[in-house]
């Protein structure tokens, strides 16, 4: 049996290989991550626009009414108060917004007194 000094080419080239999926790997969950990270950023800005347009919504007058509005960055809104027989108001607001999977929705619902 002969002394070993080196590695084989077959060693040599399994190792190769595995470290190149690992970093495949790792390449590819920090595209996930930023994809992700891009979409809860776009998401947290709807939810923002829709809590705003809820609060600016409840300062007003107890109404029946209803509008759009649209943003930068594909952003738009649709709203309404509809005033109901026991003296309270339902506020809506549907925000659709452009996310890096497709368009998405965000609906927030609250009831106010008049």
């Amino acid at each position: 049996m002969r002394n070993r000094a080196a590695f084989t080419l077959i060693e040599v080239i399994v190792s190769v290989v595995l470290l190149n999926v690992g970093l495949l790997a790792l390449v590819a969950s920090s595209a996930v991550l930023i994809r992700q990270s891009s979409e809860m950023r776009a998401r947290s800005a709807a939810v923002r626009a829709a809590a705003n347009r809820l609060a600016l919504l409840g300062a007003t007058t107890c109404a029946a009414r209803s509008g759009t509005a649209s943003s930068a960055f594909g952003v738009r809104e649709v709203w309404s108060v509809q005033v109901l027989d026991d003296g309270v108001r339902e506020l809506r607001d549907s925000v659709s917004y452009s996310a890096p999977t497709g368009v998405k929705s965000v609906v927030l619902r609250t009831r106010l007194p008049c």
